[in-house]
């Protein structure tokens, strides 16, 4: 199985190509999103995705539940297309449908709403192939993991809304689904789950401030792992390639997760330059 990045291609552009109507654009309110519906969203959604509709849930809360049936092709390089053209031979296409459910409440580890696969279809991979969940990334509330939190925004740049959210995160992250399920790898370079997807990303950030490693650490103490983390930042000398990863799975860094042994060296080092006190 290649290495996860992300539930999205990484610097790659979508192309709508039935694209009917515009979303208006939202502010986005600090790492919170406006997860209200607009009169174009639900026209948005039921021309694109009929057979998903729209709820209140027992809590007040917006539901959309439903199938999701979406065609989308990827060649490794170029963008994704959405609803290709009956004609359009690039990269590999997948036509497929999940039944699934999306609660309009963000979580601990997540400001976007929380998508649910509710027709067991993960699960059974996950069982028939003696997975984990988080090696599809589901999170242990059952909810995917369409990215990582510090790249939501990134992914919804004019905020929160109803075409963007399915075309920039949960269709390509279905799609992804689909093609593991059939070729047993991943389409597109992924960060892996939970805090080690935190600590590749973090390896990839070129400018730290204090503020905002104590920010990043913060997040990494909301995780299970963060004991054995901080005993890793806190030794005197560098872990090396050779000592086992902290992924649980016994194998060395060097050849499990070496984009974590990387990440954890480069926050062990601005956690010294700034003097921050763990």
């Amino acid at each position: 199985m290649q290495k996860m990045r992300t539930a999205i291609p990484l610097k790659i552009n979508l192309i709508q190509a039935d694209q009917l109507s515009l979303t208006e654009i939202r502010l986005n309110h600090g790492a919170m999103f406006d997860f209200s519906i607009s009169p174009n969203d639900k026209k948005w959604l039921n021309v694109h995705y009929p057979n998903l509709k729209i709820y209140k849930g027992n809590n007040g809360d917006i539901e959309i539940a439903g199938v999701l049936n979406f065609s989308m092709t990827y060649q490794e390089g170029k963008s994704y297309v959405i609803n290709p053209a009956p004609d359009y031979a690039e990269g590999i296409r997948i036509q497929d449908g999940y039944q699934i459910k999306i609660e309009y409440k963000a979580s601990e580890f997540s400001d976007l709403p929380q998508v649910f696969e509710t027709g067991s279809r993960i699960a059974k991979i996950v069982q028939n192939r003696n997975l984990k969940p988080e090696d599809l990334h589901i999170n242990p509330s059952g909810a995917v993991c369409l990215c990582i939190k510090p790249e939501e925004t990134g992914n919804l740049p004019a905020g929160f809304n109803i075409a963007d959210f399915f075309n920039n995160l949960v269709v390509p992250f279905f799609y992804a689904q689909s093609y593991f399920e059939q070729y047993n790898s991943w389409p597109w370079g992924q960060y892996s789950h939970g805090d080690l997807g935190f600590i590749e990303w973090y390896l990839q950030q070129k400018e730290a401030t204090s503020q905002s490693v104590v920010i990043f650490l913060e997040r990494l103490k909301k995780y299970n792992s963060w004991q054995n983390l901080k005993q890793l930042l806190e030794l005197k000398h560098n872990v090396k390639g050779h000592h086992l990863c902290i992924c649980g799975k016994g194998e060395k860094f060097r050849k499990c997760h070496s984009g974590v042994l990387k990440g954890v060296w480069k926050l062990k080092k601005d956690i010294k330059r700034f003097n921050i006190e763990l």
